[in-house]
C-alpha cells in the first residue's frame, strides 16, 4: 500500500508535466539519503506511457544503459530483444488509465482522490508504483525503502521543473552525447545542482557452469560427432511462479538446432539459472546423449552462449564459434513466440489434428518417418502420454514396448519442440 504522501507528490509531479520538457536520454541523478545515486529517466514526451523511472546506483545505470542501446540498435535475436527490455533495474511512478490497474489499486487511488479532492479526469489519470528487477515481472513496490526512492525521485524532479521554468538552468544534454549528467543535492528546503561524471559500465561478465556429470560427459565424447547446431542461451518468454504470492520470473533456456533439418535439442527451461546453470549444463549434455550424437560445430549466438559451451566445448573437442546469423535458430525462435502466442484451445485443437493424420499413416508412410521423430514417439508411447489409439498403432509398427513380437524398424533420436515447464504459467 503506498502512503498518501507518495502519492501527494505523484500528482504534484504530474502537474508539472516535465516530460513536456525533458526527453528519457535526458538523465539527471540525485543524492539519496542513504548516500546512494540515483539517476531519473523523465518518459513521456512521445505521449504513450508518463513515467519517472529512479535507477539506483551504478548496477542500475548499467541497465538503463541496456535498454537505450537496445531501443536504439536492436538486436539479431527477438528473444534476446525482449530479454534486453526486461533488464531494467529500476523504480518507477507510472500514470495509467484507470482500466490499466487492478481493483485494489484503482480503489485506493479513488480514496486518496476523495479525501484529497483530487481530480481523475482524463488519460493518463491513475498513478503506479512499480519496481523492475531484471529476470522478474515489473511488479507493485513491496518495501518501505522503495517507496522512500520514488519519493525522493518525484520532489527531485518537482524542484528541477521549477528550475527550468524560472530558466536558471542551461538545457539538458543527451547522455549519449555527453559524458556528464546534472546532479541535484539537497541544500535545506531547496537543491543546489552541479554537474558529475556518468559512472563506468561494469565489465561483462557471464556465467561459466561447472561440469558434474563426467561420466556422461565421456560417454557424449566417445559418440559419433555430427552436425552443425546452432545454439544460443537466453530467457524464456513466458514467467512462471510457484506460488500466488511469489513474484512471477523468467526462466532461461538453451534453443540448439541443426542447422541441415532444423529439428529442436529437447532441453527444458531451467530456474533462477544463477543457481541452475550447472544443471541446465548437465540437461544439455543428457539431451545429445539421447540423440547417440555429439555434435561436430557449434555457432553460438553471443558471447554469452559462448561462454556458457566453451568448457564442455574443449572437452568434447567440438569447435565452438560465435556466429550471430544463425537462421535455423531464427527459425526455431519464431515458431516458439507463434506457440507460446496461440491459445491453449488451438494449440490442442493442432495436436489433435496432427494425431488424426498419424492414425490414418499406412505402415509403409510411418517406417519412413525420420529417426529423430519417430524416438520421439517412442518416448511418449512408453510414457503413456499419448492418445491410446495413435499409442497403439505406433507400438504395432516399431513395438516400442516390446510386446508386439517382433520390431520392424529401431531409431535413436529425440525431439521436443514445446519446453516442458515445471511451473505454472503466469497469466
Amino acid at each position: 500500500m503506498a502512503s498518501d504522501s507518495l502519492y501527494r507528490l505523484a500528482f504534484e509531479y504530474k502537474e508539472t508535466k516535465l516530460w513536456n520538457k525533458l526527453r528519457d536520454d535526458e538523465v539527471f541523478a540525485i543524492k539519496l539519503p542513504d548516500g546512494e545515486t540515483g539517476y531519473i529517466s523523465i518518459m513521456g514526451m512521445a505521449g504513450d506511457y508518463i513515467a519517472i523511472g529512479i535507477y539506483i546506483g551504478r548496477k542500475g545505470f548499467d541497465s538503463y544503459r541496456i535498454i537505450a542501446s537496445t531501443y536504439e540498435y536492436g538486436l539479431q535475436s527477438q528473444l534476446l530483444y525482449q530479454e534486453c527490455l526486461l533488464k531494467q533495474e529500476c523504480l518507477q511512478c507510472t500514470f495509467q488509465d484507470k482500466d490499466n490497474l487492478s481493483k485494489e489499486e484503482a480503489s485506493e487511488v479513488m480514496d486518496y482522490a476523495d479525501r484529497n479532492s483530487t481530480s481523475l479526469e482524463g488519460s493518463n489519470a491513475w498513478p503506479q508504483f512499480v519496481k523492475y528487477r531484471a529476470g522478474y515481472c515489473p511488479w507493485l513496490i513491496q518495501t518501505e525503502q522503495d517507496g522512500l526512492y520514488i519519493a525522493e525521485a518525484l520532489k527531485a524532479s518537482i524542484a528541477l521543473a521549477g528550475m527550468l521554468n524560472q530558466e536558471t538552468l542551461p538545457a539538458l544534454g543527451s547522455i549519449c552525447r555527453s559524458g556528464k549528467i546534472p546532479f541535484l543535492e539537497q541544500n535545506g528546503d531547496g537543491y543546489s545542482i552541479r554537474s558529475i561524471e556518468m559512472p563506468e559500465p561494469f565489465p561483462e561478465e557471464y556465467t561459466v557452469p561447472g561440469i558434474n556429470n563426467d561420466i556422461n560427459v565421456a560417454r557424449l565424447k566417445n559418440m559419433g560427432k555430427s552436425g552443425v547446431w546452432e545454439c544460443e542461451l537466453v530467457q524464456y518468454p513466458e514467467p512462471v511462479r510457484n506460488a500466488p504470492d511469489e513474484v512471477p520470473h523468467f526462466p532461461m533456456m538453451f534453443l540448439a538446432v541443426e542447422s541441415d533439418t532444423g529439428f529442436i535439442l529437447p532441453v527444458s527451461p531451467v530456474e533462477y539459472f544463477e543457481e541452475s546453470s550447472d544443471k541446465l549444463l548437465d540437461m544439455i549434455v543428457e539431451a545429445f546423449i539421447i540423440q547417440n550424437i555429439c555434435p561436430k560445430v557449434i555457432h553460438a549466438r553471443d558471447k554469452r552462449s559462448y561462454c556458457f559451451l566453451e568448457g564442455i566445448c574443449k572437452r568434447l573437442r567440438t569447435k565452438l564459434v560465435i556466429e550471430p546469423e544463425l537462421p535455423s535458430l531464427d527459425g526455431a525462435e519464431e515458431d516458439l513466440l507463434e506457440h507460446i502466442d496461440d491459445s491453449e484451445e488451438e494449440n490442442l485443437q493442432d495436436i489433435m489434428k496432427v494425431f488424426d493424420e498419424l492414425v490414418k499413416l499406412s505402415d509403409e508412410e510411418l517406417l519412413g518417418l525420420p529417426d529423430i521423430v519417430t524416438n520421439q514417439f517412442e518416448v511418449l508411447v512408453k510414457k503413456n502420454i499419448l492418445p491410446e489409439q495413435l499409442s497403439e498403432r505406433l507400438d504395432d509398427v516399431f513395438n516400442f514396448t516390446g510386446t508386439k513380437g517382433g520390431t520392424k524398424k529401431t531409431k535413436n533420436n529425440v525431439i521436443s519442440i514445446k519446453p516442458d515447464m515445471p511451473s505454472e504459467p503466469f497469466n
